[in-house]
């Protein structure tokens, strides 16, 4: 070191003598050479970040996946940047994202063993309760009947499923994704601390356990065959980073609630609460070198209000509103603005039940338990009349419990009832329903139970969402002119859906109702089974109509006793709704829709039926320069 200073200190005193004499010091002239003076560097200039903003009408109270036994579709918006998967639902259907494939019975996967199982096991009943095996618990053996357990050991069924992880998945800090964090989320399922979104999986799980870093099993408590056993992998939590965490302390924790670590095309980079959550490129998301996520970053603001959602996709500081308040946004929107309206098909399809075995108490005549009068009110209904004139947008009249584009709908099996008001009187005067003294109501003549001369006079509840309300009077006016006076009784929500006995609905206490039911991947005909009428003890089934079919029963019953795929169930899935669609526990109305809101920069925007975040691809959405 004092060399290297020394040396130093010698140069800086030849410059100074040289600057001192200037004219002993001038150096002799270089010698020229013929080399060129090189050009300066060419300068590439970074591209700007491509950030798109997407709007939405509520913030989210917490990111972490259990943080609550409902999360609001907010969150749900942003689980899809930073979780890509497990699964996509589209169409429904399931497509496994980060699984080799989806398991199934035929093809791999799955299986169903036969099991010898003893007193003190846990299994289920075979009347679908999840019980320790004691003397008198009936089950079902691996024959398929149904037998009184005496302790002796007996043989049931069993199912496993397997469950292999893609190759190339890690957390965005880097470290690997395993199946160890899929089972160290199933443990967090199964804690009483978690809130009970999951419970009914957890509580018919016998195990699940990591075989090894990329395979996980499942296996169910005997006696459970279930429907949806290609979905029971656990979505996967980040263990290595939470583990030091109890399930209790999570719910709060930040590293759950405010940034969670995900594997999908973004990161979160920021969140300031009431304005806005901003999420970055995943440098090592598995689908990176597809060129994926197109944007850099996008800025997810929070705007409650309709009219400021409207204005800021006009001014161009939202790209895309997601649909969560879309008639009020819709009606924000000048006439004639250049913005794009994704219009799909909600899963939800509103429908019109029938009091037809009302509750013990509820005194009125039996307006509805002959089908023919359930058939005339459908050919009295314009039902595509009252969606072009309350919806004004393209929706299907429904035929079904399920919507065309499921892939059990029943297509031409199903009984189809046009509106034909001329056809529907003529099924009233059959059933004795007449307008003898020319008043405009149809009495009753000569019907059993109905004292003659009592008018055609219902109730119609439904809840005072202004759609609903506008959809009542419509079909009050269309039913007026076939003779059936409707008087409307609009209510809270809350009211009409309260539990039995006093809530009119699930207290069997209407005459009609309007509401809706949601359609799922597994076909809910049991939504009309007479079983799952409610009762004193069981006021929450669905069955609110009291529909009592055993044709019916029958055929639901088998379809959801087969395994998904075979062909038993695909074929009693259509004859149960070929029986529905003919006597009518409920009258299909049409779906629900979705509208989405986009800017026309925005491409690849594409909102699925059974998915309910329109941003299910939100690493296919790009931004036209």
């Amino acid at each position: 070191m004092k060399t290297a200073t020394a040396r130093v200190s010698t140069s800086m005193m030849v410059a100074l003598l040289c600057i001192t004499f200037a004219a002993s010091c001038t150096p002799s002239p270089p010698t020229p050479t013929r080399t060129p003076t090189p050009p300066p560097p060419t300068l590439t200039p970074t591209p700007e970040p491509k950030i798109m903003t997407i709007c939405l009408p509520e913030e989210p109270d917490s990111l972490y996946l259990y943080g609550s036994e409902s999360p609001g579709l907010a969150a749900q918006h942003i689980w899809h940047t930073i979780y890509d998967g497990p699964f996509d639902h589209r169409d429904y259907a399931y497509q496994p994202v980060i699984l080799e494939d989806r398991p199934m019975l035929e093809g791999g996967g799955a299986t169903i063993l036969t099991t010898t199982v003893q007193a003190g096991a846990r299994v289920l009943s075979a009347d679908g309760i999840v019980t320790e095996l004691v003397p008198g618990v009936t089950i079902k053996d691996a024959a398929g009947q149904r037998v009184t357990f005496d302790g002796a050991p007996v043989n049931m069924h069993q199912m496993r499923v397997t469950f292999t992880l893609r190759s190339n998945l890690y957390w965005s800090d880097g470290v690997p994704l395993s199946a160890n964090d899929s089972v160290f989320s199933y443990v967090l399922t199964a804690d009483p601390a978690t809130p009970a979104r999951q419970k009914h999986a957890v509580e018919r799980t016998a195990a699940y356990q990591a075989i090894n870093p990329r395979t996980v099993l499942w296996t169910g408590v005997p006696g459970y065959l279930d429907r949806a056993y290609a979905l029971n992998f656990w979505h996967p939590l980040p263990q290595h980073a939470w583990g030091a965490l109890s399930a209790s302390e999570l719910i709060s924790a930040p590293v759950a609630t405010r940034a969670p670590l995900g594997w999908g095309p973004f990161v979160i980079k920021e969140w300031v609460a009431g304005s806005h959550l901003t999420v970055a490129r995943n440098p090592i998301y598995f689908r990176t070198p597809e060129g994926l996520p197109h944007v850099d970053q996008i800025i997810f603001r929070f705007i409650p209000d309709p009219t400021q959602l409207a204005q800021a996709l006009l001014s161009g500081h939202c790209h895309v509103v997601t649909h969560e308040k879309a008639d009020a946004v819709r009606a924000a929107l000048p006439g004639g603005a250049a913005i794009e309206m994704h219009v799909t098909p909600a899963p939800r399809w509103e429908l019109l039940a029938f009091g037809i075995t009302p509750q013990r108490g509820y005194e009125r005549p039996d307006f509805f338990e002959d089908v023919r009068v359930r058939q005339a009110v459908a050919s009295c209904i314009d039902r595509q009349a009252i969606v072009s004139q309350t919806i004004g947008l393209p929706s299907q009249v429904l035929h079904s419990y399920l919507p065309p584009e499921h892939p059990l709908h029943a297509g031409d099996a199903l009984r189809v009832w046009p509106y034909d008001p001329a056809a529907g009187q003529a099924l009233l005067d059959s059933a004795g329903w007449r307008d003898e003294d020319g008043d405009g109501v149809r009495e009753a003549y000569n019907i059993p139970g109905i004292s003659s001369g009592t008018p055609f006079q219902v109730s119609y509840h439904t809840s005072n969402d202004p759609l609903r309300i506008q959809v009542a009077q419509l079909i009050q006016a269309q039913l007026a002119a076939c003779g059936i006076q409707v008087n409307l009784n609009p209510m809270m929500a809350t009211a009409l859906f309260a539990p039995g006995p006093e809530g009119p609905l699930f207290g069997r206490r209407f005459d009609l109702a309007q509401f809706s039911w949601q359609a799922s991947v597994d076909p809910l005909c049991d939504l009309f089974l007479s079983s799952q009428m409610p009762d004193p003890g069981r006021w929450q089934r669905p069955n609110v109509g009291g529909f009592l079919d055993d044709d019916y029963d029958v055929a639901c019953r088998a379809a959801l006793e087969a395994i998904p795929d075979s062909a038993i169930y695909v074929t009693k899935q259509i004859e149960s709704q070929a029986i529905f669609s003919q006597r009518l526990p409920v009258l299909p109305l049409f779906q629900r829709l979705k509208v989405t809101f986009a800017t026309p920069v925005v491409v690849g925007l594409s909102p699925n039926v059974s998915e309910a975040s329109e941003l299910w691809n939100v690493e296919q959405l790009d931004i036209n320069p």
